[in-house]
């Protein structure tokens, strides 16, 4: 009786590993068989990127933003990367804010939000648009915008003002103006980082300095306009707000 149940226990012990190895076997095949299915699905042409559509844009093209993205049709859209795309997209200089989404199985939308030109820097030879976040954004003039002369060249498109240290300083005291001041402006002559003037709708210069104190700056000037009136003058001095001056015609 007792070798029986040893027998038996055996037999189980035996079943139960064969059980066991059966269930490895089958595992793994069908994680196999899985992975080859996915390898044959992603390479099929019925998962292939259809079209890719692009909104938003004005002065950048569809193809612009299809090249940067770097998405062909025809990718597998098991990995197309929306999030490496979007970056690639935001790396061109005229776009601000980007993003990417499936609109179906087999095409994707890409939402562009460009920069906007506020300034125009202009070395006396060529002009470029700068944005508000002061990204120089493309070569280009556009009537109705203020323009920042300065000497030297110009930054590149994709470069920031901080790159020209005479720009960037009228680009803060750009920032700095109230609202209808800023309309006022026609110009801004940026000789050095300390030596800006502001040249007024009326012909009238405003002489700035460096963009420092520039709310109470803001504030001398304001004053100054609403006193003045329609007395003719040729230029105010607000380079120590606390005493601006006034020279008439």
């Amino acid at each position: 009786m007792i070798d029986d149940r040893i027998a038996a226990r055996r037999q189980e012990v035996r079943d139960d590993r064969r059980r066991r190895r059966l269930r490895r076997t089958v595992m793994l095949v069908t994680v196999l068989a899985v992975a080859i299915l996915v390898v044959l699905i992603e390479r099929s042409p019925l998962v292939g990127l259809e079209e890719v559509q692009v909104t938003g844009i004005d002065r950048l093209t569809d193809a612009q933003v299809r090249d940067a993205a770097d998405i062909p049709l025809g990718t597998s859209t098991l990995r197309l990367g929306l999030g490496q795309a979007v970056d690639r997209v935001t790396d061109l200089p005229l776009v601000r804010e980007a993003q990417a989404s499936r609109i179906d199985p087999l095409s994707v939308v890409i939402e562009v939000v460009e920069r906007q030109p506020v300034l125009v820097a202009d070395d006396g030879e060529r002009q470029m648009l700068i944005d508000r976040d002061g990204v120089v954004i493309a070569e280009g003039d556009l009537d109705g915008l203020p323009r920042v002369r300065i000497d030297g060249s110009v930054p590149a498109a994709g470069d920031t003002v901080r790159d020209h240290p005479a720009l960037h300083n009228a680009h803060r005291a750009w920032e700095g103006l109230s609202g209808p001041l800023r309309a006022r402006v026609e110009r801004y002559d940026a000789a050095a980082p300390d030596d800006l003037a502001l040249v007024l709708e009326d012909g009238i210069e405003v002489r700035f300095g460096r963009a420092e104190r520039v709310a109470e700056k803001v504030r001398a000037l304001g004053a100054v306009l609403e006193d003045v009136g329609s007395t003719p003058i040729t230029r105010i001095d607000v380079r120590a707000p606390g005493a601006p001056v006034v020279v008439a015609e």
